[in-house]
């Protein structure tokens, strides 16, 4: 027995429908061992009711897409934690601008005339799209944080170079020990002022990045309406999907963003859409 089967073969034996604290498998095994008890052949009816439920059962096609749906979930619960950590993240307005794009995106994949094997491949492609998001939403959060502590501790960008310009004017009547020092210093807080620029010019382009992807969406929505090539929406989110690599370069070069710790590969964030339109087809 192959161990597909033997995994359909224990879901039978233990499946309890919804409702039911014990499964009904369960309740017919005592019953027949009970009634062997008065009656052996009770024994024997009962080994063959029993092998003919789980025939039944384990054959049943619902019956393996419902445990394959469920084994699907069980494999991705690690996955939608991780996801939901890295979302909880997120800043009040963020999370909402996600979720309204999220939503924008599930509306793509309600056709319920759609071909399966094309919905797939525009669900990905979306995810992939939807995951780009989320890290541009995730490092350009994380470079308004650094802004904003730099300010609170009075080191923004106009006072580290006042207190650069202000070591260069001690330089001119230190001795050469402490002029090396504060020669250091004050290349040390030119440095950060650029990065500070650096920060602000990255935070303006990752906004552009980020309404890119939402016209980008509608874009698709509207094509997706207009045309009646059903690869027409997945050729277009590819394309998209490519020119934001360089972006995504980007970010996973910046240490201090943390962009590494997010998932490389894409989640999928829309399978929820996905079980429903399913579930509309039945």
């Amino acid at each position: 027995m192959s161990t597909g089967s033997r995994h359909y073969l224990k879901s039978a034996f233990n499946a309890r429908p919804l409702g039911m604290f014990v499964a009904p498998n369960w309740i017919l095994l005592g019953v027949f061992t009970l009634l062997g008890l008065l009656n052996w052949g009770f024994w024997v009816l009962g080994a063959g009711v029993e092998l003919a439920y789980l025939f039944l059962l384990v054959n049943n096609a619902r019956f393996r897409q419902h445990v394959d749906s469920q084994e699907a979930a069980r494999l991705q619960a690690p996955t939608r934690e991780r996801i939901e950590a890295k979302l909880a993240r997120l800043g009040r307005e963020d999370r909402a601008r996600y979720e309204e794009l999220r939503g924008r995106c599930e509306r793509l994949l309600r056709d319920p005339h759609g071909d399966a094997a094309a919905m797939a491949v525009q669900r990905g492609a979306l995810d992939r799209l939807l995951w780009m998001y989320v890290q541009l939403l995730r490092s350009r959060g994380a470079l308004e944080s650094l802004l904003r502590e730099a300010a609170s501790r009075g080191e923004d960008e106009e006072a580290l170079l006042r207190q650069a310009q202000g070591l260069g004017v001690q330089q001119a009547s230190a001795d050469k020990q402490l002029g090396r020092s504060l020669a250091a210093q004050e290349e040390l807080l030119r440095q950060r002022a650029a990065r500070q620029v650096e920060a602000r010019s990255k935070l303006t382009q990752i906004e552009a990045e980020l309404r890119r992807i939402e016209h980008q969406v509608e874009l698709i929505r509207e094509e997706a309406v207009i045309s009646a090539d059903p690869s027409a929406m997945s050729l277009r989110i590819d394309a998209v999907s490519t020119g934001l690599n360089e972006t995504m370069s980007w970010l996973r070069a910046q240490p201090e963003l943390d962009a590494m710790e997010l998932l490389d590969e894409a989640p999928e964030l829309l399978e929820a859409s996905s079980d429903a339109r399913t579930a509309g087809r039945r």
